[in-house]
């Protein structure tokens, strides 16, 4: 265990956690070393540390903290107040769907391990179920998920890279010192067995709620998709552990989320740094379980996001914060919170969560722009169709009409204040 030093401001450390979600996830840095990976890594590319991850960062940076506090305009957030999907209504609705994570896997959406739907070492039974093959095995966990609740599954090799080389904990135990400096425990992941496989599971956020970003209602959306991952993730592990097989379900705590999801063949990386999955775009939240279990692994898939991403932008433009790259991809990122070595868009999760702070809530304008996020027609399914062409002409010209026909809209106060009165 590790005292911090004392020359912390006081801050409501809950809510600043919170808001550093879907930053960090934005953030993360992916390696991997399976073959045939859609993204160029690199030999510099090194397991990180979780402590420098955006969420853990305010846990123990506090001059990082301080000029985020310092830099908020505590009137702007007042006049939020009034405004509709900020107002008590919407706070409510987003309190509440946020309500089982909360219960069940506190401080698990902000990286720390050990909540109680994502333990490591849960009771497993005795005699073990026998399966064909690896092939057999998979098909039959992945029914199983579907049944329980995932939108989208696929099964992944078991990569260390992808691990943190440290996890960070707060002692909830013990009271802060008199400048609010909590207790920490850093330590290397030891798992109870060795994992053989991860069962990558992918949970659909709402079209309309992400839609009326950034504001609590579009909140409500993001806490519902992490309740979601929370029973989904827990149930799959709670199935394959009555197989007699151990596993555990995790979140954004213990290792990174989105390299998993590609190796999986869910989807591929995209400029503002999270998963395109082919069905909902960005719009997605993702847990994985660790399991001993041999499963037969998907293969990645590429659908022509990465060519698309080049040309398109439109998440670049909808950052408040300027935080998502306009130019070429790169080998390294500007903070300690990316991790280098990875041949991508790199985000600056700084910029991001101080805007998140401003806002006085959740902020998914990239998820909203993105011409990817669409509701499963046929149209939209030929427009992504076309958009898998290598065509730089197309893209620009696709994005420009996804805009002109009102889709991703952000910033709609007229469809915030209409939330409550339809049915």
């Amino acid at each position: 265990m590790i005292k911090t030093t004392k020359t912390a401001p006081k801050l409501d450390r809950r809510q600043f956690l919170k808001i550093s979600t879907l930053a960090t996830a934005s953030g993360a840095l992916m390696g991997t070393s399976a073959n045939c990976f859609p993204v160029k890594i690199t030999d510099k590319c090194k397991r990180m540390d979780q402590k420098n991850t955006i969420f853990a960062r305010q846990l123990w940076d506090f001059e990082f903290v301080k000029r985020i506090e310092a830099s908020i305009d505590r009137s702007s957030i007042e006049a939020l107040e009034k405004v509709k999907g900020w107002t008590p209504l919407d706070e409510a609705l987003d309190e509440a769907a946020w309500a089982l994570d909360h219960k069940f896997a506190s401080e698990s959406e902000n990286g720390q391990p050990h909540s109680q739907a994502y333990e490591w070492d849960e009771p497993v039974r005795r005699n073990k179920v026998e399966f064909q093959n690896p092939k057999d095995a998979s098909r039959k966990i992945k029914k199983a998920a579907r049944y329980l609740g995932a939108d989208l599954v696929g099964i992944s090799p078991y990569d260390p890279l992808w691990t943190y080389s440290r996890l960070i904990k707060e002692n909830f135990e013990s009271e802060p010192d008199s400048d609010g400096r909590p207790e920490l425990e850093h330590f290397v992941p030891e798992f109870p067995f060795e994992p053989k496989s991860v069962v990558v599971i992918a949970v659909e956020m709402d079209y309309e709620t992400i839609a009326l970003s950034p504001s609590s209602l579009e909140g409500a959306a993001t806490g519902l998709g992490y309740s979601r991952m929370c029973s989904v993730g827990y149930s799959v592990a709670t199935f394959i552990r009555a197989l007699g097989y151990r596993a555990f379900a995790n979140g954004n705590d213990v290792s990174l989320s989105i390299p998993y999801a590609i190796a999986a063949g869910l989807g591929e990386l995209g400029r503002h740094g999270l998963l395109i999955t082919p069905e909902y775009g960005p719009r997605v939240r993702l847990v994985k379980i660790f399991t001993e279990l041999e499963l037969k692994p998907d293969k990645p898939k590429t659908f022509g996001v990465w060519e698309f991403c080049k040309h398109c932008k439109r998440c670049a433009d909808s950052c408040p914060s300027q935080a998502i790259s306009t130019g070429e991809p790169t080998l390294e990122g500007k903070t300690i919170s990316n991790n280098p070595g990875v041949l991508k868009w790199y985000i600056n999760p700084e910029k991001c969560i101080q805007f998140w702070r401003e806002n006085g809530s959740d902020c998914a304008n990239c998820i909203t722009a993105c011409p990817f996020n669409k509701l499963p027609m046929w149209h939209h399914q030929l427009s992504a169709g076309i958009a898998a062409l290598p065509a730089a002409p197309i893209h620009t010209l696709m994005a420009k009409m996804d805009k002109f026909f009102g889709f991703g809209d952000i910033n709609n106060r007229r469809a915030n204040a209409a939330f409550w009165d339809e049915d």
